[in-house]
């Protein structure tokens, strides 16, 4: 049986990735985890189980390490080989990245490059990239066909990527990046949703302020060219994102039983867009929600939502 290595799998995307991966193809696959727990939680695990009903392999390791990525590989390399990869594992918060890009390049870029020398090694040769909207210059009609011109560095790590990626797909493999706008929402029964160490996310950020945790939430700039001068952002239901994911990996799986080359790239989002105050004035219909608005962050755009709710079709 073959294994799919799910980077950043105890995340937000990745550990309800896991969840409808497991209920589409888990019989057939080995499905590991390797995380090394900087923005999630080690009890995300035992739900993950309660929901699949099976325990699934878990390394904690960094990517930034190489070796400990590397005997990963050699683990299963009997066995279970790796030969699909779904690739979360970044640091993702815009403003931190204006504020430290070392540290960003450094995990997102060199955590990625050694992936990828550890797959080449390995002779896996599929690799499904979480990538971002943000390798986009801020507009309401985004399609992939946009030119990549982010605004800051962490989408600039999501454009060194995709170069990579795109250079390495020319030696030959199965290769797809997905470009993806704002997740949000949770698991139907509520027991995986996003509950980072430190929220960053304007939906998590707002749950905190709703159930007490924080006493307001900072709205960053009122003064942009939009209905209400705040940020517009696309958001996508974490089900319909996970189902994107299971079956970009499906097309994958296909490609390569064929033995077919292939790279491509997706947006994945609604075409619809909402501000941050839209977003605050409905939950505010249910609990109060106490805001303040403060200075624009640095890397922040006005708009930024797709070209309109469908895939690509090729």
């Amino acid at each position: 049986m073959q294994s799919i290595l799910v980077t950043g799998g105890l995340g937000y995307i990745g550990s309800i990735t896991i969840t409808e991966l497991y209920k589409a193809i888990g019989k057939q696959y080995k499905i590991i985890i390797l995380d090394n727990l900087s923005n999630s939680n080690i009890q995300v695990l035992d739900t993950i189980t309660s929901i699949i009903g099976e325990k699934l392999d878990l390394h904690i390791v960094d990517i930034q390490n190489y070796n400990e990525l590397n005997e990963v590989f050699k683990k299963y390399k009997e066995t279970n080989p790796i030969n699909y990869i779904i690739h979360f594992a970044a640091l993702k918060a815009v403003g931190e990245s204006v504020e430290n890009p070392i540290k960003y390049y450094q995990n997102n870029v060199v955590g990625t490059l050694n992936l990828l020398n550890c797959a080449e090694e390995h002779k896996c040769q599929n690799f499904l990239f979480s990538s971002s909207a943000t390798v986009y210059a801020p507009g309401e009609f985004v399609d992939e066909e946009a030119p990549f011109k982010p605004s800051n560095p962490y989408g600039e790590t999501k454009v060194v990527i995709e170069y990579l990626i795109r250079s390495l797909s020319k030696k030959g493999g199965r290769y797809l990046c997905l470009r993806y706008f704002n997740p949000v929402g949770a698991t139907k029964d509520g027991k995986l949703g996003e509950m980072p160490n430190k929220p960053n996310n304007l939906f998590p950020y707002i749950e905190q302020v709703a159930i007490g945790n924080l006493q307001q939430l900072y709205v960053f700039g009122n003064d942009y060219n939009t209905h209400d001068g705040t940020g517009i952002r696309d958001y996508i239901h974490i089900l319909d994102l996970a189902e994107a994911h299971v079956v970009a990996l499906q097309e994958l799986i296909k490609k390569d039983e064929k033995k077919e080359n292939y790279y491509d790239y997706f947006n994945i989002g609604t075409g619809k867009g909402f501000s941050v105050l839209d977003i605050v004035n409905e939950y505010s219909k249910l609990v109060p929600i106490k805001y303040q608005i403060t200075d624009k962050r640095v890397g922040d755009v006005a708009i930024l939502k797709n070209q309109d709710g469908q895939l690509r079709e090729d």
